[in-house]
């Protein structure tokens, strides 16, 4: 399978502009997955601690008017999250998008930080049975962690006995911290020896907060760095061999029982 991850900006204007290099890009690579930051289609609405009704429903409005963008895409499976309000409650959901098919759900996050420029556990509401269920596209095995879910890592052990082939990691974090969520990644494909791709958003948002960017492949088994993102190259797509993933069930440390 050819897959596709990026970064995109929080800024809006730069965003169009990434977002019309992005259907470039995969016009002259024709990937078969591509994988969106975390909720990418509006600026990051918890960046503020204070919860209004009128932000939460842009934020939903605008992802909502861009999954048209999503659908003119030629890309078979297209792999990204929204906010989504039920009753008086924000989620944070991530779904698939198939060409000439639809949109279906994929996972509700369950897992949020609370602290400066990420006041997520204000904002949104967790999914209370957090599920945690591989889906098949084409024959490939797929499953979601979502940003913060990543550090959760029984859940990609479980994703892993699952039978998992690629594990995807939307996300919304600072550039800080690149270092660590990139070892943790490492980690997530040796214990669920699945690919583990991720994307993430980039530039500056509210009050020049600096986003990470740094979208990257790792290998299942080894946990080694296939490819990453840049401010210089934001978009890699690369041909990967499921295969691998299925071997490294049969080895340590996924034969382990328990």
């Amino acid at each position: 399978m050819k897959v596709t991850i990026c970064e995109l900006s929080d800024n809006e204007l730069q965003f169009i502009e990434d977002w019309s290099k992005l259907k470039i890009h995969l016009k002259t690579y024709k990937p078969d997955l591509l994988l969106l930051p975390e909720m990418p289609f509006c600026k990051w609405i918890a960046s503020e601690k204070e919860v209004t009704e009128a932000a939460k429903k842009q934020s939903v409005n605008k992802h909502e008017r861009w999954l048209k963008e999503i659908e003119q895409l030629k890309v078979t499976y297209t792999v990204y999250s929204k906010p989504v309000i039920n009753a008086d409650k924000l989620f944070n959901t991530a779904y698939v998008y198939e060409r000439g098919v639809g949109h279906h759900k994929l996972h509700t996050k369950c897992f949020f930080p609370e602290e400066d420029h990420f006041w997520e556990e204000t904002w949104f509401n967790a999914d209370p049975d957090k599920i945690f269920e591989i889906l098949e596209i084409g024959g490939i095995n797929i499953g979601v962690l979502l940003c913060t879910e990543m550090w959760f890592t029984e859940y990609a052990r479980q994703y892993g006995k699952q039978g998992i082939d690629i594990l995807l990691c939307p996300r919304a974090t600072g550039l800080g911290s690149v270092t660590q969520w990139l070892r943790c990644a490492q980690t997530l494909s040796v214990i669920s020896g699945a690919y583990c791709l991720s994307s993430n958003r980039s530039g500056y948002g509210d009050n020049n907060f600096q986003w990470g960017g740094n979208g990257w492949i790792t290998k299942p088994g080894t946990g080694n760095l296939s490819g990453v993102t840049s401010a210089d190259e934001k978009f890699i797509t690369q041909q990967i061999d499921i295969s691998k993933s299925r071997k490294a069930k049969t080895e340590y440390p996924l034969y382990v029982g328990g």
